[in-house]
């Protein structure tokens, strides 16, 4: 069985990737370890703790706050926090085994696109005779800071629920007899999930490297973020071999993987 990280990244007006970090359960160990050897590099660089989320939005646009003091904040240049990118994919890449996929298309719905997403994993699993179970990030209704009353907690739940509820559908649709993903969607918050955030690392350099080299595909004026991409290059052993720097670009025909 695989377990797979997802996060998104794209345009809401022209198109949506969803990134999955495919690993085989037997690698998971060494796939979590070999990325917390990266974030502990981090931290003796540049001062960012393990559990600091490495958002990469913010990272790549110099934004938030991720050191333990104001002096290591202010050495945290656009140029330092490109480089702790570059180290903590580095580091998941070159000391584990996963596969990447990444699925794109024109789609503005992210249920459509979803929905899209998991029938192409499930041509996947089928061809590599596996089963897959997908943690997205998103909120999944626990109240991790202690500090919620009794109906502030049963509220959060309720938000959780409503709004993986589509998500869920998805998956509850596929035919039970054959179907390869197990389970219900398992929303995963990305600030408590090490491995959601490398997947948003490398969603979002897929999204800035596809945009980047189709312009005719995205439209619009863009700057992508050469550091995001530099980020994104150190996967590229991870990448299936028929993609396109990793990412497969859908029509309106739904494309199984060859």
């Amino acid at each position: 069985m695989h377990l797979c990280y997802v996060d998104d990244s794209g345009d809401p007006s022209r198109g949506k990737l969803l990134t999955a970090l495919l690993v085989h359960d037997s690698e998971w160990t060494r796939v979590l370890d070999a990325w917390l050897s990266g974030r502990r590099e981090i931290h003796r660089h540049f001062g960012v703790p393990k559990l600091a989320e490495l958002h990469a939005n913010k990272l790549f646009k110099g934004r938030g706050q991720f050191c333990e003091s104001p002096v290591q904040e202010a050495a945290f240049t656009v140029r330092a926090r490109a480089k702790a990118a570059r180290i903590a994919l580095s580091h998941l890449s070159e000391r584990s085994r996963f596969d990447l996929v990444t699925i794109g298309a024109a789609e503005r719905s992210p249920h459509v696109m979803y929905a899209r997403f998991i029938a192409w994993l499930e041509d996947w699993a089928e061809l590599h005779d596996t089963r897959v179970m997908i943690f997205y990030d998103g909120q999944h209704g626990v109240d991790e800071t202690g500090m919620l009353d009794a109906r502030e907690r049963h509220e959060l739940w309720e938000r959780a629920l409503r709004s993986s509820g589509p998500y869920r559908e998805v998956h509850r649709s596929l035919e039970l007899s054959t179907r390869r993903i197990v389970e219900d969607v398992v929303m995963q918050d990305s600030r408590y999930s090490q491995l959601i955030q490398a997947a948003d690392l490398i969603a979002y350099g897929a999204y800035h490297t596809h945009r980047h080299a189709h312009p005719e595909v995205w439209g619009g004026s863009f700057q992508p973020s050469h550091a995001a991409i530099a980020a994104y290059m150190q996967t590229s052993e991870h990448w299936q071999a028929d993609s396109d720097a990793g990412v497969h670009w859908l029509t309106t025909t739904q494309e199984p993987p060859a």
